[in-house]
């Protein structure tokens, strides 16, 4: 099973859109240095939408490169038709990863039917276990009681559900999850409180770049000092909303360059924001003191 801090880490680029190695390793340096349990790799942080198919492979290729075996590795192959998911997973097949991540097809609406359809047949026929990433963005979110029958197929192992209710592990008990072999990853920053329902796991966006503080917080519910944890969550909850100050992603990117990882995480059409955008963003994250050498203590 999947555990833990799994960061969605961004996907460096040079200004010309190709995949910027030295600032790949320095990404994953980081998150090795702050013990995260994994790495999730091309996801929506990592603008799989944006980046070429090709620069999709060498940035699969780097990662697992930079990780070498010390960390699981998921790679996101989401596509929009069952053959296409198929064949974008072909590509990256020779590569040691441990599982690919997929979300529902995402342009048109589709029965229940259909979307069983659709995990059933690549759970049959891809080379590796599946990750469901159930967003709510996409049309077709699963319901809750949709993903628990899907999670009944063996090679199904786990998902990142993105959701706003923070209770689903508590109605799924960790007993059941555990006896099937699957994985319930929360897509949320709030990892003391996820932690304490039961959650195994988080895949948040504010974690590629700031792995630290999720680590600790991590640890700290794990551990049982709540009192720790749910200072370190205020902490990202405080931070996250940097995030808000602009598209997402493209604040991220900000504080990513900030933080000496990278120049570029976001291709064309997404710009860069605007330079006092950009300061409110790195403003609020100096004023939760994320931006200092010592920011978990702080």
């Amino acid at each position: 099973m999947f555990r833990g801090i799994i960061p969605p880490i961004p996907t460096p680029l040079s200004s010309d859109e190709s995949i910027d190695g030295a600032a790949v390793r320095r990404v994953v340096e980081l998150n090795l240095a702050a013990g995260v349990h994994g790495i999730w790799v091309l996801g929506t942080t990592g603008r799989f939408e944006l980046v070429t198919d090709g620069e999709q492979r060498r940035m699969a290729e780097q990662v697992a490169e930079s990780v070498a075996g010390r960390l699981p590795l998921i790679l996101n192959v989401s596509e929009l038709g069952t053959r296409r998911v198929l064949e974008k997973a072909s590509w990256f097949d020779d590569l040691p990863y441990d599982a690919y991540a997929v979300l529902c097809p995402w342009y048109r609406e589709m029965t229940k039917a259909e979307l069983t359809g659709f995990f059933m047949r690549l759970a049959d026929e891809l080379s590796k276990p599946i990750i469901i990433y159930n967003a709510p963005w996409v049309q077709n979110m699963l319901s809750f009681d949709h993903l628990r029958k899907l999670a009944e197929h063996p090679r199904i192992v786990g998902v990142k559900d993105v959701t706003t209710s923070l209770t689903r592990p508590l109605a799924w008990p960790s007993a059941e999850r555990n006896a099937i072999g699957f994985s319930y990853l929360h897509g949320s920053s709030l990892i003391a409180t996820g932690a304490s329902l039961g959650a195994d796991g988080f895949v948040t966006g504010l974690s590629g770049v700031f792995p630290e503080l999720c680590v600790a917080a991590w640890n700290a519910a794990r551990s049982g000092d709540d009192e720790t944890a749910a200072r370190l969550e205020r902490q990202l909850v405080k931070l996250g909303a940097a995030l808000e100050c602009g598209p997402q992603l493209a604040c991220l990117e900000v504080l990513a360059r900030r933080r000496g990882l990278l120049d570029w995480m976001s291709a064309h059409p997404q710009s860069r924001l605007a330079p006092d955008v950009a300061d409110k963003v790195i403003a609020i994250a100096d004023e939760c003191a994320a931006l200092t050498p010592d920011l978990v203590e702080s």
